[in-house]
Protein backbone atom coordinates (compact mmCIF):
# COMPACT_ATOMS: atom_id res chain seq x y z
CA UNK A 1 0.00 0.00 0.00
CA UNK A 2 1.46 3.61 -0.92
CA UNK A 3 1.30 6.31 1.85
CA UNK A 4 1.91 8.89 -0.86
CA UNK A 5 -1.54 10.64 -1.62
CA UNK A 6 -1.58 11.34 2.44
CA UNK A 7 1.85 12.35 2.73
CA UNK A 8 1.27 14.45 -0.32
CA UNK A 9 -1.46 16.07 1.36
CA UNK A 10 0.14 16.64 5.03
CA UNK A 11 3.01 18.45 2.61
CA UNK A 12 0.14 21.06 0.89
CA UNK A 13 -0.98 21.68 4.73
CA UNK A 14 2.54 22.26 5.57
CA UNK A 15 3.09 24.44 2.67
CA UNK A 16 3.36 28.04 2.41
CA UNK A 17 1.06 30.18 0.51
CA UNK A 18 3.06 30.80 -2.03
CA UNK A 19 4.41 27.40 -2.66
CA UNK A 20 0.92 25.66 -2.70
CA UNK A 21 -0.10 28.38 -5.32
CA UNK A 22 2.85 26.89 -7.14
CA UNK A 23 1.59 23.46 -7.05
CA UNK A 24 -2.04 22.89 -7.49
CA UNK A 25 -5.52 24.07 -6.31
CA UNK A 26 -4.40 24.78 -3.05
CA UNK A 27 -6.20 23.45 -0.10
CA UNK A 28 -7.45 27.02 1.97
CA UNK A 29 -10.91 26.76 3.77
CA UNK A 30 -9.65 25.50 7.60
CA UNK A 31 -12.26 22.32 7.39
CA UNK A 32 -10.04 21.17 4.38
CA UNK A 33 -7.13 21.46 6.21
CA UNK A 34 -8.88 19.30 9.29
CA UNK A 35 -9.69 16.52 6.64
CA UNK A 36 -6.24 16.45 5.43
CA UNK A 37 -4.88 15.71 8.96
CA UNK A 38 -7.62 13.48 9.93
CA UNK A 39 -6.37 11.31 6.71
CA UNK A 40 -2.88 11.88 7.54
CA UNK A 41 -3.80 10.90 11.51
CA UNK A 42 -5.73 7.67 9.66
CA UNK A 43 -2.85 5.99 7.97
CA UNK A 44 -1.30 6.38 11.92
CA UNK A 45 -3.76 3.40 12.73
CA UNK A 46 -2.65 1.66 9.48
CA UNK A 47 1.31 1.70 10.55
CA UNK A 48 2.51 4.49 8.88
CA UNK A 49 5.39 5.89 10.94
CA UNK A 50 6.11 8.88 8.20
CA UNK A 51 2.41 9.52 9.32
CA UNK A 52 3.14 9.71 12.66
CA UNK A 53 6.75 11.87 12.48
CA UNK A 54 4.85 14.31 10.28
CA UNK A 55 2.16 14.75 12.81
CA UNK A 56 3.59 17.64 14.92
CA UNK A 57 5.00 19.68 12.62
CA UNK A 58 1.31 19.21 10.55
CA UNK A 59 -0.19 20.16 13.45
CA UNK A 60 1.85 23.37 14.22
CA UNK A 61 1.37 24.66 10.18
CA UNK A 62 -2.34 24.04 10.43
CA UNK A 63 -2.37 26.34 13.99
CA UNK A 64 -0.29 28.87 12.04
CA UNK A 65 -2.87 28.65 8.82
CA UNK A 66 -6.19 28.94 11.31
CA UNK A 67 -4.52 32.82 12.88
CA UNK A 68 -3.76 33.67 9.17
CA UNK A 69 -6.66 33.05 8.03
CA UNK A 70 -9.43 35.64 7.06
CA UNK A 71 -11.81 36.32 9.76
CA UNK A 72 -14.68 35.92 7.62
CA UNK A 73 -13.85 32.11 6.99
CA UNK A 74 -15.09 31.54 10.85
CA UNK A 75 -18.87 32.23 9.62
CA UNK A 76 -19.00 28.62 7.70
CA UNK A 77 -20.30 26.15 10.57
CA UNK A 78 -17.97 23.61 8.87
CA UNK A 79 -14.68 25.66 9.70
CA UNK A 80 -16.29 26.30 13.07
CA UNK A 81 -16.70 22.77 13.65
CA UNK A 82 -12.90 21.67 12.07
CA UNK A 83 -11.45 24.52 14.69
CA UNK A 84 -13.16 22.08 17.19
CA UNK A 85 -12.11 18.70 15.73
CA UNK A 86 -8.54 20.20 15.24
CA UNK A 87 -8.96 21.28 19.37
CA UNK A 88 -9.92 17.46 20.15
CA UNK A 89 -7.30 15.85 17.82
CA UNK A 90 -3.85 17.28 19.54
CA UNK A 91 -3.88 20.73 17.98
CA UNK A 92 -3.47 24.09 20.11
CA UNK A 93 -5.52 24.95 22.63
CA UNK A 94 -4.29 28.62 22.47
CA UNK A 95 -5.26 29.13 18.73
CA UNK A 96 -8.62 27.87 19.28
CA UNK A 97 -9.18 30.32 22.23
CA UNK A 98 -7.92 32.74 20.66
CA UNK A 99 -10.84 32.56 18.01
CA UNK A 100 -13.02 31.74 20.89
CA UNK A 101 -11.90 35.27 22.59
CA UNK A 102 -12.44 37.25 19.48
CA UNK A 103 -15.74 35.84 18.96
CA UNK A 104 -15.23 34.29 15.58
CA UNK A 105 -16.40 30.87 15.86
CA UNK A 106 -20.02 29.83 14.83
CA UNK A 107 -20.46 27.30 16.63
CA UNK A 108 -22.74 25.81 20.02
CA UNK A 109 -21.35 27.62 23.37
CA UNK A 110 -21.94 24.28 25.08
CA UNK A 111 -19.60 22.07 22.20
CA UNK A 112 -16.99 24.57 22.54
CA UNK A 113 -16.32 26.05 26.10
CA UNK A 114 -16.75 21.84 27.13
CA UNK A 115 -14.06 21.01 24.59
CA UNK A 116 -11.54 23.76 25.49
CA UNK A 117 -12.05 22.65 29.69
CA UNK A 118 -11.59 19.11 28.75
CA UNK A 119 -8.36 19.62 27.13
CA UNK A 120 -6.84 22.36 29.81
CA UNK A 121 -7.87 19.73 32.33
CA UNK A 122 -11.40 20.70 34.01
CA UNK A 123 -13.33 17.73 33.73
CA UNK A 124 -15.91 19.25 36.29
CA UNK A 125 -16.61 21.97 33.93
CA UNK A 126 -16.60 19.52 30.78
CA UNK A 127 -18.96 17.51 32.06
CA UNK A 128 -21.54 20.03 32.68
CA UNK A 129 -21.57 21.55 29.21
CA UNK A 130 -20.90 18.09 27.06
CA UNK A 131 -22.43 15.84 29.60
CA UNK A 132 -26.20 15.85 27.76
CA UNK A 133 -24.84 16.55 24.35
CA UNK A 134 -26.36 14.02 22.01
CA UNK A 135 -23.55 13.28 19.21
CA UNK A 136 -26.18 12.12 16.88
CA UNK A 137 -27.27 15.21 15.91
CA UNK A 138 -24.02 16.48 14.90
CA UNK A 139 -21.88 15.50 11.97
CA UNK A 140 -20.31 11.91 12.26
CA UNK A 141 -16.14 13.54 12.18
CA UNK A 142 -17.05 15.77 15.59
CA UNK A 143 -19.85 13.97 17.01
CA UNK A 144 -16.89 10.94 17.50
CA UNK A 145 -14.76 13.38 18.61
CA UNK A 146 -17.26 14.74 21.51
CA UNK A 147 -18.34 10.74 22.36
CA UNK A 148 -14.69 10.28 22.70
CA UNK A 149 -14.54 12.82 25.24
CA UNK A 150 -17.91 12.18 27.15
CA UNK A 151 -16.29 8.54 27.42
CA UNK A 152 -13.36 9.95 28.84
CA UNK A 153 -15.55 11.96 31.58
CA UNK A 154 -17.90 9.16 32.49
CA UNK A 155 -14.54 6.36 32.87
CA UNK A 156 -14.30 6.94 36.80
CA UNK A 157 -17.83 6.66 37.39
CA UNK A 158 -19.86 4.76 35.20
CA UNK A 159 -18.49 2.17 32.84
CA UNK A 160 -21.61 0.97 31.51
CA UNK A 161 -22.40 4.55 30.12
CA UNK A 162 -18.19 5.20 28.89
CA UNK A 163 -18.55 1.73 27.13
CA UNK A 164 -22.33 2.91 25.69
CA UNK A 165 -20.18 6.29 24.10
CA UNK A 166 -17.33 4.06 22.93
CA UNK A 167 -19.98 2.19 20.88
CA UNK A 168 -21.02 5.01 19.63
CA UNK A 169 -17.63 6.30 18.66
CA UNK A 170 -17.28 3.20 16.83
CA UNK A 171 -20.43 3.56 14.51
CA UNK A 172 -19.63 7.15 14.13
CA UNK A 173 -16.02 6.85 12.42
CA UNK A 174 -15.22 3.45 11.49
CA UNK A 175 -11.81 2.83 9.85
CA UNK A 176 -10.00 5.72 11.60
CA UNK A 177 -7.42 6.44 14.51
CA UNK A 178 -10.64 7.61 16.18
CA UNK A 179 -12.12 4.31 16.47
CA UNK A 180 -8.81 2.24 16.54
CA UNK A 181 -8.38 4.90 20.16
CA UNK A 182 -11.68 3.99 20.93
CA UNK A 183 -11.54 0.31 20.40
CA UNK A 184 -8.09 0.02 22.40
CA UNK A 185 -10.22 1.43 25.48
CA UNK A 186 -13.45 -0.01 25.22
CA UNK A 187 -11.41 -3.64 25.10
CA UNK A 188 -10.56 -3.06 28.84
CA UNK A 189 -13.21 -1.70 30.18
CA UNK A 190 -15.50 -4.74 28.63
CA UNK A 191 -12.39 -6.64 30.60
CA UNK A 192 -13.50 -4.53 34.02
CA UNK A 193 -17.10 -5.50 33.66
CA UNK A 194 -16.24 -8.98 33.37
CA UNK A 195 -17.89 -9.26 29.59
CA UNK A 196 -15.94 -12.39 28.26
CA UNK A 197 -18.11 -12.13 25.01
CA UNK A 198 -17.51 -8.11 24.04
CA UNK A 199 -13.64 -8.70 24.93
CA UNK A 200 -13.27 -11.26 22.67
CA UNK A 201 -15.25 -9.63 20.30
CA UNK A 202 -13.47 -6.11 19.99
CA UNK A 203 -10.39 -7.89 20.40
CA UNK A 204 -11.14 -9.89 16.87
CA UNK A 205 -11.98 -6.38 15.64
CA UNK A 206 -9.01 -4.63 16.76
CA UNK A 207 -6.17 -7.44 15.54
CA UNK A 208 -8.15 -7.50 12.52
CA UNK A 209 -8.04 -4.25 11.36
CA UNK A 210 -5.27 -2.39 13.50
CA UNK A 211 -2.68 -5.20 14.45
CA UNK A 212 -0.36 -2.71 12.23
CA UNK A 213 -1.26 0.37 13.85
CA UNK A 214 1.56 2.72 15.59
CA UNK A 215 -0.34 2.23 19.00
CA UNK A 216 -0.34 -1.54 18.60
CA UNK A 217 2.96 -2.64 20.52
CA UNK A 218 2.22 -0.84 23.60
CA UNK A 219 -1.71 -2.16 23.12
CA UNK A 220 -0.56 -5.70 23.06
CA UNK A 221 1.59 -5.35 26.36
CA UNK A 222 -1.49 -4.01 27.66
CA UNK A 223 -3.73 -6.68 26.07
CA UNK A 224 -1.25 -9.75 28.12
CA UNK A 225 -1.19 -8.26 31.33
CA UNK A 226 -5.07 -7.88 31.37
CA UNK A 227 -5.77 -11.17 30.36
CA UNK A 228 -3.92 -12.38 33.12
CA UNK A 229 -5.61 -9.62 35.85
CA UNK A 230 -9.35 -9.72 34.78
CA UNK A 231 -11.52 -12.42 36.44
CA UNK A 232 -12.59 -14.05 33.36
CA UNK A 233 -9.53 -15.37 32.69
CA UNK A 234 -9.10 -17.61 35.87
CA UNK A 235 -11.97 -19.71 33.96
CA UNK A 236 -8.89 -22.11 31.70
CA UNK A 237 -12.23 -23.68 29.48
CA UNK A 238 -12.19 -20.32 27.78
CA UNK A 239 -8.88 -20.17 27.08
CA UNK A 240 -9.64 -22.04 23.14
CA UNK A 241 -11.45 -18.78 22.76
CA UNK A 242 -8.04 -16.80 23.61
CA UNK A 243 -6.33 -18.52 21.20
CA UNK A 244 -8.81 -18.13 18.45
CA UNK A 245 -8.65 -14.10 19.04
CA UNK A 246 -4.40 -14.19 18.91
CA UNK A 247 -4.62 -16.49 15.88
CA UNK A 248 -5.31 -13.04 13.88
CA UNK A 249 -1.98 -12.17 14.61
CA UNK A 250 1.29 -13.23 13.16
CA UNK A 251 3.27 -15.80 14.66
CA UNK A 252 6.03 -13.80 16.21
CA UNK A 253 3.29 -11.56 17.68
CA UNK A 254 1.73 -14.59 19.06
CA UNK A 255 4.61 -15.70 20.87
CA UNK A 256 5.30 -13.19 22.33
CA UNK A 257 1.88 -12.28 23.76
CA UNK A 258 1.70 -15.51 24.76
CA UNK A 259 4.97 -14.91 26.53
CA UNK A 260 3.62 -12.01 28.18
CA UNK A 261 0.17 -13.91 29.63
CA UNK A 262 1.92 -17.11 31.00
CA UNK A 263 4.49 -14.64 32.46
CA UNK A 264 1.96 -11.99 34.20
CA UNK A 265 -0.63 -15.19 34.77
CA UNK A 266 2.60 -16.25 36.95
CA UNK A 267 3.41 -13.22 38.66
CA UNK A 268 -0.19 -13.05 39.73
CA UNK A 269 -0.58 -16.86 41.07
CA UNK A 270 -2.34 -17.78 38.27
CA UNK A 271 -0.79 -21.03 37.86
CA UNK A 272 -3.56 -22.60 35.23
CA UNK A 273 -3.28 -19.60 32.58
CA UNK A 274 0.81 -19.89 33.22
CA UNK A 275 0.48 -23.59 31.99
CA UNK A 276 -1.83 -22.92 29.12
CA UNK A 277 -0.04 -20.16 27.80
CA UNK A 278 3.32 -21.84 28.07
CA UNK A 279 1.99 -25.23 26.65
CA UNK A 280 1.16 -23.38 23.49
CA UNK A 281 4.52 -21.30 23.01
CA UNK A 282 6.18 -25.07 23.19
CA UNK A 283 4.06 -25.55 20.25
CA UNK A 284 5.14 -22.26 18.48
CA UNK A 285 9.27 -22.48 18.74
CA UNK A 286 11.65 -24.67 18.24
CA UNK A 287 13.53 -26.54 20.81
CA UNK A 288 16.46 -24.88 22.36
CA UNK A 289 14.96 -21.64 20.74
CA UNK A 290 14.87 -18.54 23.53
CA UNK A 291 10.73 -18.62 23.37
CA UNK A 292 11.07 -22.03 24.09
CA UNK A 293 13.74 -22.15 26.95
CA UNK A 294 11.48 -18.91 29.22
CA UNK A 295 8.23 -21.08 28.54
CA UNK A 296 9.88 -23.81 30.24
CA UNK A 297 10.94 -21.65 32.80
CA UNK A 298 7.45 -20.35 33.41
CA UNK A 299 5.66 -23.86 32.80
CA UNK A 300 7.95 -25.57 35.53
CA UNK A 301 7.60 -22.24 38.30
CA UNK A 302 3.99 -22.90 37.88
CA UNK A 303 4.21 -26.53 38.61
CA UNK A 304 6.87 -26.71 41.43
CA UNK A 305 4.26 -26.66 44.12
CA UNK A 306 1.88 -29.03 42.61
CA UNK A 307 1.65 -32.73 41.78
CA UNK A 308 4.40 -32.40 39.29
CA UNK A 309 7.11 -31.09 41.89
CA UNK A 310 9.89 -33.50 40.98
CA UNK A 311 9.78 -33.27 37.24
CA UNK A 312 9.06 -29.37 37.22
CA UNK A 313 12.65 -29.17 39.51
CA UNK A 314 14.17 -31.27 37.71
CA UNK A 315 13.46 -29.43 34.39
CA UNK A 316 14.05 -26.02 36.19
CA UNK A 317 17.64 -27.01 37.14
CA UNK A 318 18.18 -28.42 33.45
CA UNK A 319 17.50 -24.38 32.39
CA UNK A 320 20.98 -22.49 31.54
CA UNK A 321 19.98 -19.17 33.32
CA UNK A 322 22.47 -17.58 31.12
CA UNK A 323 20.30 -17.92 28.00
CA UNK A 324 17.59 -15.99 30.23
CA UNK A 325 17.04 -12.07 29.94
CA UNK A 326 17.74 -10.65 33.67
CA UNK A 327 14.70 -10.28 35.06
CA UNK A 328 14.25 -14.12 34.35
CA UNK A 329 17.17 -15.14 35.12
CA UNK A 330 16.28 -13.92 39.11
CA UNK A 331 12.86 -15.89 38.44
CA UNK A 332 15.02 -19.15 38.12
CA UNK A 333 16.67 -18.70 41.10
CA UNK A 334 13.51 -17.60 42.59
CA UNK A 335 11.91 -20.73 41.42
CA UNK A 336 14.32 -23.27 42.36
CA UNK A 337 14.60 -21.87 46.31
CA UNK A 338 10.99 -22.75 45.94
CA UNK A 339 11.17 -26.01 44.26
CA UNK A 340 13.94 -27.26 47.27
CA UNK A 341 11.66 -25.95 49.60
CA UNK A 342 9.17 -28.19 49.13
CA UNK A 343 9.65 -32.33 50.13
CA UNK A 344 6.05 -33.74 49.75
CA UNK A 345 3.52 -33.89 46.88
CA UNK A 346 -0.03 -32.37 47.88
CA UNK A 347 -2.35 -35.07 49.18
CA UNK A 348 -4.93 -36.05 46.73
CA UNK A 349 -8.21 -33.85 47.36
CA UNK A 350 -10.61 -37.14 48.71
CA UNK A 351 -7.53 -38.18 51.10
CA UNK A 352 -8.36 -37.09 54.82
CA UNK A 353 -6.41 -34.59 56.34
CA UNK A 354 -5.65 -35.52 60.14
CA UNK A 355 -3.77 -32.39 62.31
CA UNK A 356 -0.18 -33.07 61.41
CA UNK A 357 -0.79 -33.47 57.67
CA UNK A 358 -2.93 -30.13 57.86
CA UNK A 359 -0.42 -28.19 59.64
CA UNK A 360 2.00 -29.57 56.94
CA UNK A 361 0.16 -28.72 54.23
CA UNK A 362 -0.96 -25.15 55.38
CA UNK A 363 3.10 -24.62 55.70
CA UNK A 364 3.43 -25.58 51.97
CA UNK A 365 5.10 -22.50 50.38
CA UNK A 366 2.76 -20.56 47.49
CA UNK A 367 4.32 -19.10 44.68
CA UNK A 368 5.05 -15.74 45.34
CA UNK A 369 7.46 -14.08 42.31
CA UNK A 370 6.40 -10.40 43.05
CA UNK A 371 9.93 -9.71 44.85
CA UNK A 372 12.31 -10.76 41.05
CA UNK A 373 9.12 -9.07 38.93
CA UNK A 374 9.02 -5.86 40.93
CA UNK A 375 9.33 -4.04 37.79
CA UNK A 376 6.66 -5.73 35.92
CA UNK A 377 4.22 -4.85 38.85
CA UNK A 378 5.62 -1.17 38.43
CA UNK A 379 4.95 -1.31 35.07
CA UNK A 380 1.23 -2.35 35.77
CA UNK A 381 0.90 0.23 38.42
CA UNK A 382 1.39 3.16 35.42
CA UNK A 383 -0.80 1.23 32.87
CA UNK A 384 -3.43 1.20 35.34
CA UNK A 385 -2.92 5.23 35.78
CA UNK A 386 -3.01 5.62 31.97
CA UNK A 387 -6.31 3.51 31.35
CA UNK A 388 -7.64 5.64 34.54
CA UNK A 389 -7.31 8.80 33.15
CA UNK A 390 -7.80 7.82 29.78
CA UNK A 391 -5.39 9.46 28.28
CA UNK A 392 -3.80 7.08 25.60
CA UNK A 393 -4.27 9.23 22.52
CA UNK A 394 -1.78 11.14 22.31
CA UNK A 395 -1.57 12.03 18.64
Amino acid sequence: MTYAPIIAAALLVLAGPAQAEETAAPVREPYQLVRALQAMQDEIARGNLDAHNAQPATLKRLAERFQEADPGVWKDPRNSRAALTFLLSGGDPLVVGELRSRKLLNIDDALLEGAIAYVEGRPDEARSRLGSVNTRTLPATLGAEIALVQSALLAQNDLKATIERLDEVRLLMPGTLVEEAALRREIFLAGQVDDFDKFESLAVQYFRRYRHSIYAGNFRQRFALSVARFSFVQQTDRFPRLVAVLDHLDRASQRALYLLIARTALVRGKTGMTDLAAERIVTMTEVGSPERTRARLYRAAARVVTEAHEEALLDLQQIDASRLPEQDAELLVAALQLGRGVRMPLPAASTPLDGTKAEQTAMRPRIDFSGSLGALDRAQKLLDESEAQLKERNR
